[in-house]
């Protein structure tokens, strides 16, 4: 994820408004004011996509942009936006996958109420870790923030601790993929229960602040657009959300490079990978301050 300077936004009643009436370009809680001060006079250490499997940091990632939500831009879009996101798929989910998800657990936690059977999958041990320690409900981290940001945003009451059993009451189990390799899921790093079967293809699979950032090129950005796919079931969905226009990402010591994604090469990616890109219901762009999220149905 694109870290940018410190933000602040103010609560609206603009929030409460997220309904079946979510427009393609809603309005935004209030303006986003961006601190001209340098987030860190240190230069981080330039690493290539590829290491993310190896140094990344994830205890680090989450104190950078989960421990107050909406102080990052990126990461304050996409979570203001993916709630109003299940007003244009199915309301039942039968598997959902979080593609990528590093070691995060608010895609879970907005899709507790829609998705049947949960999966979260990521190339990093370290962050696959992470995510099971949440699964036996022994997180390190604590998502109480994030919680209440989601609850805020549904105009819900539930508590967050609620939130985020009912989520673990849907989860399955944590994968192990890899993008860029042949088989994408390499292997079934921690199952809830062994009774449980991991699918093949999944009816729904969300993918945010990956795709990209597990790319130096065009042609990696590509490949990895192609194995997501090839995860979706026909006539599933896809629900991506990136960053446009960005070299590089950076956290805490370390920073690391992607491809530069423009609007034009993720229609055309979708394209030839046979999903939906023609605006008729089946195809949905939502853009913010070069921050992105999409749905897009696969052709059966």
């Amino acid at each position: 994820m694109a870290q940018i300077a410190n933000s602040e936004i103010t609560s609206s009643s603009t929030i409460d408004s997220i309904s079946q009436e979510w427009k393609e370009k809603p309005i935004i809680p209030n303006e986003i004011s961006h601190d001209s001060t340098s987030v860190d006079d240190i230069v981080p250490q330039l690493c290539s996509a590829s290491e993310h499997a190896i140094n990344f940091n994830p205890d680090e990632y989450l104190r950078s942009f989960y421990s107050i939500p909406t102080n990052d831009v990126a990461m304050h879009t996409i979570l203001f936006f993916l709630p109003g996101i299940l007003y244009w798929i199915p309301e039942k989910i039968r598997t959902l996958l979080d593609l990528g998800a590093g070691p995060t657990v608010y895609v879970p936690i907005i899709f507790r109420k829609h998705a049947k059977h949960i999966y979260s999958a990521d190339c990093a041990e370290n962050s696959c870790d992470m995510v099971k320690n949440w699964a036996e409900n022994k997180s390190s981290f604590e998502w109480t923030e994030v919680c209440k940001w989601i609850a805020c945003i549904e105009n819900s009451n539930e508590a967050p601790a609620v939130m985020e059993q009912n989520a673990r009451s849907r989860f399955k189990a944590v994968l192990r993929a890899d993008l860029h390799a042949e088989p994408i899921i390499k292997c079934v790093h921690y199952k809830c229960s062994d009774n449980d079967n991991t699918p093949q293809q999944f009816h729904v699979v969300v993918s945010i602040f990956c795709l990209e950032y597990s790319s130096e090129n065009l042609e990696g950005y590509r490949h990895a657009v192609r194995n997501a796919v090839s995860l979706i079931e026909p006539n599933g969905f896809l629900i991506q959300g990136g960053v446009l226009q960005a070299n590089d990402y950076y956290f805490g010591s370390k920073r690391y490079r992607c491809h530069y994604l423009t609007k034009e090469q993720v229609i055309e990616s979708l394209r030839e990978n046979n999903m939906a890109v023609e605006k008729d219901g089946n195809f949905k762009w939502f853009e913010f301050d070069d921050v992105f999220l999409l749905i897009t149905k696969k052709k059966a």
